[in-house]
């Protein structure tokens, strides 16, 4: 297959930058000044500092730990650029579970130099219940409904849920436990694939405290210890990461000579035991990044919320002994797991809240306890950042009292018709303000792991995510005003439309045009950098791939669109390319199935043409 070739220059049509910040300006107060003095044919980007970096690791660290409080602070100009009638924070009654965790402060420990920070006291941005950012909500719009038919809400829900468990797992209980061949060579090669693909998306233990582990379990110690649950799933993953032609579905492929037994075991630990345990968490944890490489998001969610409600029931234990209290860094590495997975699956599939987004605002970051694993914490420390901005997104841009209008969950009456509470003005100093904390999220990674933007090849998989997560975000920051620009022309064209129609700010606007063209030019992007990690199991395999299918929609909006189709690329090629990457997981009635099927239905003009 040839080598993807980055996107094409687009048109360019934008204000000066005097004019862009002028609106801003007026819109929110929000000044900002060009150093030059001069105006540009694009609005001035945040610039690189010419001073030399400290890049020490404890430096680094305190540099990502800074930024997480100067977005904290930033979350209050949120709330003031969209001065309604309550602030843009939803309740944690929301958490369908633990809600009492932010209404009941006495249930948090005190702040200590590894616990919980009590001085970042502005609202919270959780992800909404009813948010419209789902991919599935694409499928509901009109222009998409009149080529595809009716998807409901909750489709990639269902289509998950019914779809049974491979193999062995499949039966998990119908016989009894049996234990894999304890060969130590093959194990520690399964260990090595474990620690080289897999512990640097989730470092959430250090080798030496593994070893400690399987020195145990070789020594036929304390076989259904949870520690025994942890080394087999370290196998597992480390069988299922590898890089192995032929069945992608089997029992050997899938280590689940390793998984079955370590699932039981958890299981087993997780009901019969009453006190809570980080080990269990970790294991958990574990159990969820195995379905994760598997495509299986609902069982990853699943395992993931037993570890959060697991580690929410360790906080409550020391509410007693406030005074005392504090993290160890396996447990702060442990909670934010816990929070991005979480926060992740609420922002594809509107799952149930366990109570742990709350305390993302109070948790302190980890920090390096291994001088061989300190880029993997700083890329984890990043991850979780750019999470917690995705998390304000959704919040403010993307709640149910703002992108929707009606009780119907999959906007009927189509978008033209939503952001309607904020207006045009408010909606476009959001998503400035929130654009230049993306800018300032970025620019906080230190030079030599910051992943340049584009599409160059990136040196590992920690970097591929970031900057992937990079377009995500700026993708749906800039989303609504593509929606209202092709729903407002859908509209317009239709025959029930009005043949003699008012001005409308949103078609005439140069800056909603190019706000327009920041969300094609992300989504085409974002494509071109997924190639890559959706060819591999990962536990984003899923993630990347419904959001490759959410920018294909946007993208085939936008060239159906006459006022955007000249800012579109050539798509037939990268839509091949996605499609090919997806058949390797489509088995029969799978999301990745469904997936493609929606995608080969998108007709793009230079298809067409061709």
């Amino acid at each position: 297959m040839a080598t993807p070739s980055p996107p094409k220059q687009l048109p360019n049509h934008k204000l000066t930058e005097n004019q862009a910040h002028s609106l801003l300006a007026t819109s929110a107060g929000i000044v900002s000044e060009d150093v030059t003095g001069r105006s540009h044919a694009r609005p001035a980007r945040i610039q690189m500092p010419t001073v030399v970096e400290d890049a020490s690791p404890t430096a680094v660290i305190d540099r990502l730990a800074r930024i997480e409080s100067l977005l904290e602070h930033q979350s209050q100009q949120i709330n003031q650029l969209s001065t309604r009638s309550s602030p843009v924070s939803y309740p944690t009654s929301q958490a369908d579970y633990f809600s009492t965790y932010q209404q009941q402060s006495d249930y948090l420990p005190a702040s200590t130099s590894a616990g919980i920070d009590h001085h970042l006291d502005s609202p919270q941005f959780l992800i909404p219940k009813g948010h419209a950012t789902l991919p599935s909500t694409l499928l509901s719009l009109p222009k998409v409904r009149d080529l595809l038919g009716d998807y409901p809400r909750d489709f990639f829900f269902e289509v998950e849920e019914k779809l049974p468990l491979p193999g062995l797992l499949g039966s998990l209980y119908d016989s009894p436990l049996v234990w894999p061949s304890l060969d130590l060579d093959n194990l520690d090669a399964l260990a090595d694939n474990y620690f080289r693909n897999v512990h640097p998306h989730h470092p959430l233990f250090t080798p030496s405290v593994f070893k400690s582990w399987q020195a145990q379990l070789i020594e036929e110690k304390d076989m259904e210890e949870i520690g025994t649950s942890i080394c087999f799933c370290v196998y597992a993953l480390g069988t299922v990461c590898s890089d192995q032609g032929g069945n992608y579905e089997s029992d050997e492929t899938l280590g689940l000579q390793f998984f079955q037994p370590a699932l039981r075991i958890m299981l087993h630990k997780l009901v019969w035991e009453f006190r809570s345990s980080i080990h269990l968490c970790q294991a958990l944890l574990l159990a969820a990044s195995y379905f994760a490489h598997l495509g299986r998001p609902l069982h990853s969610w699943k395992m993931a919320q037993f570890s959060s409600r697991t580690f929410l029931n360790l906080v409550e234990s020391r509410r007693n002994n406030l005074s005392s209290a504090e993290f160890e860094e396996a447990e702060l590495r442990t909670f934010w797991q816990c929070f991005t997975v979480e926060c992740d699956r609420i922002a594809e599939l509107d799952v149930p809240r366990s109570g742990i987004e709350p305390l993302g605002d109070r948790m302190r970051l980890p920090h390096s306890t291994d001088p061989t694993d300190n880029e993997n914490t700083i890329y984890f420390i990043a991850e979780h950042a750019i999470r917690r901005l995705l998390n304000r997104i959704h919040n403010s841009l993307y709640g149910p009292d703002i992108a929707q209008t009606s009780p119907n969950p999959v906007l009927p009456i189509g978008p033209s018709q939503t952001w309607q509470n904020l207006g045009l003005q408010k909606l476009l100093a959001l998503s400035a303000e929130l654009n230049r904390q993306l800018e300032e999220w970025y620019f906080s990674i230190p030079d030599y792991l910051r992943p340049v933007k584009g599409t160059l090849p990136l040196p590992n998989d920690r970097a591929r995510v970031l900057r992937l997560r990079y377009y995500a975000a700026k993708h749906i920051i800039h989303r609504p005003f593509l929606l209202q620009m092709v729903s407002r022309q859908h509209e317009g064209q239709s025959p029930s439309s009005s043949t003699v129609l008012s001005p409308d700010p949103y078609i005439e606007s140069p800056v909603v045009l190019e706000k327009c063209e920041a969300c094609i030019d992300s989504c085409v992007t974002y494509l071109y950098n997924a190639l890559e990690m959706v060819d591999k199991r990962s536990p984003y395999l899923w993630t990347f791939s419904q959001s490759c299918m959410a920018c294909l929609l946007m993208l085939w909006m936008a060239d159906n669109s006459p006022a955007l189709h000249p800012y579109v690329p050539h798509m037939q090629s990268i839509q091949g390319m996605v499609l090919a990457k997806l058949r390797k997981w489509a088995i029969k009635d799978s999301t990745f199935a469904a997936e493609i099927h929606i995608i080969e239905q998108l007709e793009f003009s230079d298809s067409m043409e061709a």
